[in-house]
């Protein structure tokens, strides 16, 4: 096992490190037949932790937390396991509403259809919800937004989509945070879906991006 950095700055040197590769896991495994469930969210913490903190790399948290500048009180660590599991089950029945065969060479599409529009709605909201449900359990004693934003990656790339970065420094730090929060209290998962199509937009650069638009699309119909 790789020792701990002995310093702040080798920490953030090995965490950066571990973010890249984990980005690349992600793209690697987004091209596989492997099924995307929690084990695989565990590989992607894997990746980011094991040079950086080998002792959590992959690991439930045995601890209880608070998150910094949230209101949001995680659950109890006993409780951890049990709400991944109901999250798996989940998980799995969203998964088998998405076809990545209805996206894939549609992205430069000026007029598509309805079936495209609502097919990346449901990427879209299925990569949002993955994203929430790991920040609102918490399961990872750290690096739980890094992972839950790489899921979501994760899920946009396998059905299809392509990976982005949610801008959370700054103004638009309060921004992600309030769209989580809007989940916690309202259930809303709008203010989330949104941050997640202006990132995809950024990405290919307001080509087509119309269609990411489906909400409005859709009550057109």
């Amino acid at each position: 096992m790789p020792t701990r950095p002995k310093n702040q700055d080798e920490l953030q040197r090995r965490e950066a490190i571990g973010i890249i590769r984990a980005s690349r896991f992600v793209r690697k495994y987004a091209r596989s037949h492997k099924p995307i469930n929690f084990a695989t969210i565990c590989a992607i913490h894997k990746e980011i932790f094991k040079e950086a903190w080998p002792e959590i790399a992959g690991k439930y948290r045995d601890e209880n937390l608070e998150i910094t500048d949230s209101k949001h009180l995680p659950p109890h660590h006993s409780q951890v396991t049990e709400k991944i599991n109901a999250a798996e089950t989940e998980l799995a029945e969203f998964l088998k509403k998405l076809d990545a065969s209805k996206v894939e060479g549609t992205l430069f599409n000026p007029e598509p259809t309805n079936e495209i529009i609502e097919s990346i709605g449901r990427i879209v909201e299925v990569a949002a919800w993955i994203h929430h449900v790991i920040t609102f359990i918490h399961p990872f004693r750290e690096g739980n937004g890094r992972t839950a934003r790489l899921a979501a990656n994760l899920i946009l790339e396998r059905y299809g989509l392509i990976g982005i970065s949610i801008k959370i420094e700054k103004e638009n730090k309060n921004r992600y945070h309030q769209a989580l929060a809007q989940i916690d209290i309202r259930g809303d998962y709008e203010p989330l879906e949104t941050l997640i199509t202006e990132g995809l937009t950024e990405r290919y650069e307001g080509v087509a991006v119309k269609y990411y638009d489906y909400k409005k699309c859709s009550e057109k119909k």
